[in-house]
């Protein structure tokens, strides 16, 4: 993952898409502290999804910092953040 990408961000309350990196994710904060749920498109229509969390309000950042070093949810978690990607195949 090249973290100098640069993302062009739709936001709506706590999820966010992304293009071009073709990233989706899910961000909360609470008492200062961030936690994200991000999807990751892969090229061959498949998808995985990472978790993260650390110190920070930074939406895009945080984001884009679990994208890359997040840990890999299982597909079963990962599906029910993410329902709308219930035709795609998840990487294992």
């Amino acid at each position: 993952m090249n973290r100098d990408m640069a993302f062009e961000v739709m936001r709506s309350s706590t999820h966010h898409e992304f293009t071009p990196g073709r990233f989706a994710g899910r961000y909360y904060l609470s008492c200062g502290y961030a936690c994200a749920v991000v999807a990751s498109l892969g090229y061959a229509d498949d998808w995985a999804a990472y978790i993260g969390g650390c110190p920070g309000e930074n939406e895009e950042g945080i984001l884009t910092y679990v994208a890359a070093y997040g840990t890999k949810l299982s597909e079963k978690d990962a599906r029910h953040y993410f329902p709308e990607l219930a035709e795609m195949a998840y990487r294992r």
